[in-house]
C-alpha cells in the first residue's frame, strides 16, 4: 500500500496503533492539537510539535527568511492556544543547505525569536544539520494548561453553536496574490492596487496566533470544543466532528470573510469559499458552546481583545454528517479534506 492510497491522517492513525500506549498521566495523547501531559494535581504540560518544508510549506521566493521563521513558530504557539494553554519552551531544528548564508540562517531565527518575545517564551535548544537543498524547519513547543481549562477536539455537544474569530480565507488569499506576482502573468497582479491586496498578503507572511483570545475562552470554562485553522475551515470541523462523534452544519452565509479576501478572489477569478473550505493557515479558533452561554462569552472576548466572533453553525447528531447550508436552505455534504501531504 502506497501513502498517497491512506493519505496523512490514515497513516497518523496507524502510527498511532504502533506507538500509543495508555499512561495515566498522559490526558490526551495523539489525535489533537498538542498532546497533554499532567505534572501536577492541578497542572497539565502541552506538547507540540510542527515541521515545514520548503516547497510544501513555503518558498524563499515568496517570502523572506525572517518571515519564513515567524511563521513555522506561530504555526506551533496556535497548537498551544487551541488546547487553552499558554506557551513556555521551545526547540527548533533546522537542515540547512550550504547555500544558505549566515545573515540568512539568522533572519530565520530572528523571526521565531519575535514570536517567542511577543508571547514571552523562551527557545532552548535544538538541532542544526546540513541539507542537500532545501530548508527544513522543526519545532517541538511546550506550554502550560490548568486541567479545569483544558479544551480539546473531543469535547463538542450536539445542539452547540459553532463560532470562529476573526475572518478567514485571507492567508490562501495573499499567497495566491504572493504566487502571481512571482510568475508570468505580472500584469495581472500589478492592475490590482496594493491597497487590494496587502493585508491579505500581511495575514499570509505574518499570522497572528489568537492565544490571548484562547485563553478567555478556555478559562470561560463554557467552551466544549476548540480547534485553530491550520487546515481549513472544512478540514477543522470535520476534525471537532470526528473526535466528538458529532455532526454539524455550516451555514454559507456566515462565514466570516473579508473584503479584501472577496476581492482578490474575483479579481483572479478563484472561489473564494475555496479559500475558505481549504485554503487553511488562517490560524484563527473554531470553538464550540452551548446557546445559553455564548453570548455572554463571546462578548466578553470582544470587549478584552477586540477580536470579532461569529456563529457560523451548529453540532448535530452524528448521523447527520457534516453539510453545508446554502442563503436558500438548501443542504450539501462538506468534503472535510484540509490540505493533503500524501
Amino acid at each position: 500500500m502506497k501513502l498517497g492510497q491512506i493519505g496523512e491522517f490514515g497513516l497518523i492513525a496507524r502510527f498511532k496503533e504502533k506507538v500509543f500506549r495508555p499512561e495515566k498521566r498522559v490526558v490526551v495523547g495523539i489525535g489533537d492539537d498538542a498532546a497533554a501531559v499532567r505534572v501536577s494535581s492541578k497542572q497539565l504540560l502541552l506538547l507540540t510539535t510542527d515541521i515545514l518544508v520548503e516547497g510544501v510549506h513555503f518558498d524563499r521566493r515568496l517570502q523572506s527568511f525572517w518571515q519564513i521563521g515567524w511563521r513555522a513558530m506561530v504555526a506551533n504557539v496556535s497548537d498551544i492556544a487551541a488546547m487553552g494553554g499558554l506557551p513556555s519552551f521551545a526547540l527548533v531544528s533546522i537542515c540547512l543547505p550550504q547555500t544558505i548564508s549566515i545573515e540568512q540562517a539568522e533572519e530565520i531565527y530572528d523571526g521565531m525569536q519575535a514570536v517567542a518575545d511577543e508571547h514571552h517564551f523562551q527557545i532552548v535548544g535544538g538541532d542544526t544539520v546540513s541539507s542537500p537543498r532545501d530548508v527544513v524547519i522543526s519545532i517541538g513547543l511546550s506550554g502550560d494548561v490548568e486541567e479545569k481549562s483544558l479544551v480539546t477536539r473531543g469535547g463538542a455537544r450536539t445542539g452547540d453553536l459553532i463560532c470562529v474569530t476573526g475572518e478567514l480565507g485571507g492567508s490562501q488569499a495573499g499567497l495566491a496574490m504572493l504566487q502571481l506576482a512571482n510568475s508570468d502573468q505580472k500584469s495581472n497582479f500589478a492592475s490590482l492596487p496594493q491597497a487590494e491586496w496587502s493585508i491579505v498578503r500581511d495575514r499570509h507572511l505574518r499570522p497572528q496566533p489568537r492565544l490571548k483570545e484562547a485563553r478567555l475562552l478556555a478559562q470561560s470554562g463554557q467552551v466544549h470544543a476548540m480547534i485553530d485553522v491550520s487546515d481549513g475551515l472544512a478540514g477543522e470541523v470535520g476534525h471537532i466532528a470526528e473526535q466528538s462523534c458529532v455532526g454539524a452544519e455550516i451555514y454559507r452565509e456566515k462565514i466570516p470573510v473579508g473584503s479584501q479576501t472577496q476581492r482578490v478572489a474575483r479579481h483572479l477569478g478563484l472561489s473564494v469559499l475555496e479559500f475558505v473550505l481549504h485554503g487553511g493557515e488562517d490560524f484563527e479558533l473554531i470553538f464550540t458552546i452551548s446557546p445559553a452561554k455564548a453570548a455572554g462569552v463571546i462578548e466578553k472576548v470582544r470587549q478584552k481583545t477586540e477580536t470579532p466572533i461569529s456563529i457560523i453553525g451548529e453540532v448535530l447528531p452524528a448521523g447527520e454528517g457534516i453539510v453545508l447550508v446554502s442563503p436558500q436552505g438548501n443542504r450539501e455534504p462538506l468534503l472535510t479534506e484540509g490540505y493533503r501531504h500524501f
